[in-house]
């Protein structure tokens, strides 16, 4: 199993390469795929989300579905048109060739724009992988349904099935300054798209998701009593339903697997390392995603934690004009920032926050 988890490294290093900061909705997206759950992007049209989705399925050699829903989508278009033959003959079935039926991946652009009709039909999708047509039960292929939105619905007949969608990212434009990389990048993706190799077959997916399950129903205590303490402790500040918390196990698992980490090399740091860092797809909306930043901030390995309080420390002692002070609590800081990292799971899991606390503490000696 291990050449199939090195499979979806290479994927994952690949997308890394094509997309500009786009290290969440990658990860997310093949964790997501590992457990065979539902995924949702949620931001601003033209954001890659799309590209993304189609990039993935190439990589993994998967036939996928795409459609724009909006009021005016017809069932048909997603769950395939009638079969005139058969309705001349008094028959009423459909064609699913090239529907979401008969498609490993789905994505469903603007879906909390769709039909009621459409919107009822997802959620027995979304749930059970079947549609309910007429009079029989038609299992749905579809390994993995990801949406796509601009918006998180607030009405309530849609929470429902934005429930369905538990791991979820939230997309953003890239800032100003950012903009000659995203070209670059962007320019690259153009360009190397069409020649995208896959680097595994859904079968080998579909392998190893059954491993990463076996994996976790095998050592589900030991994996359990370190997951469950920063669950709980993150419920403190964001509800999640009951349905997602239990398959948090497989989500933790999954990530590990999509980031390189082999599963003999799974232990409580890294479990903890993994949790955190799963939390952020779990969240409802922004505000949730503020209270995910703040938790985050204080329950970070090693002397990440420390280091975010003595950053806040220096700021105030700056502003007092306590330069003094602020001087000597700065060389303690970047003291404990070269500790923090030499720790190989501080600084596997968590070189993004590594790197702005580093900008800030530059920022602060410029000040000094």
């Amino acid at each position: 199993m291990e050449d199939l988890a090195q499979k979806v490294v290479n994927a994952r290093r690949i997308l890394d390469g094509l997309f500009f900061k786009f290290s969440d909705e990658i990860t997310a997206s093949l964790t997501a795929v590992l457990t065979r759950e539902n995924f949702i992007l949620i931001g601003p049209p033209g954001t890659a989300k799309t590209m993304l989705v189609a990039s993935i399925s190439k990589l993994l050699k998967a036939k996928w579905f795409y459609r724009l829903l909006t009021k005016f989508t017809e069932i048909e278009e997603v769950i395939g048109p009638i079969d005139v033959v058969e309705l001349l003959k008094g028959n009423v079935k459909r064609i699913y060739t090239n529907s979401i039926v008969e498609a490993d991946f789905a994505l469903l652009d603007e879906i909390f724009n769709a039909s009621s009709a459409i919107l009822n039909t997802m959620l027995t999708i979304l749930n059970e992988r079947v549609i309910y047509d007429g009079g029989n039960i038609i299992p749905v292929k579809t390994w993995t349904v990801f949406g796509a939105t601009n918006r998180i619905p607030d009405e309530e007949e849609l929470q429902a099935l934005y429930d369905r969608f538990p791991l979820r990212v939230f997309t953003k434009y890239a800032a100003p300054e950012e903009t000659e990389d995203l070209i670059k990048t962007g320019l690259r993706l153009r360009k190397e798209y069409e020649s995208l190799a896959p680097v595994m077959s859904m079968d080998e997916v579909k392998k190893l998701n059954e491993y990463i399950k076996n994996y976790v129903y095998e050592n589900m205590n030991s994996l359990v009593k370190h997951i469950s303490r920063i669950v709980a402790s993150f419920l403190d500040h964001v509800v999640i339903s009951n349905r997602t918390r239990v398959k948090v196990p497989l989500y933790v698992v999954s990530y590990l697997t999509v980031v390189g980490i082999k599963p003999s090399d799974i232990d409580a740091a890294v479990l903890r390392a993994g949790t955190l860092k799963v939390l952020k797809y779990l969240v409802k909306d922004k505000e949730d995603l503020s209270e995910y930043e703040s938790f985050l901030a204080t329950h970070m390995p090693g002397n990440l934690s420390v280091l975010y309080d003595m950053v806040k420390e220096i700021k105030a002692l700056i502003a007092n004009n306590a330069i003094s002070i602020a001087k000597e609590k700065l060389r303690e800081a970047y003291e404990l920032f070269e500790k923090s990292v030499a720790d190989p799971v501080t600084y596997r899991f968590f070189q993004v926050e590594i790197e702005e606390i580093k900008t800030t503490l530059e920022l602060l000696k410029s000040q000094l």
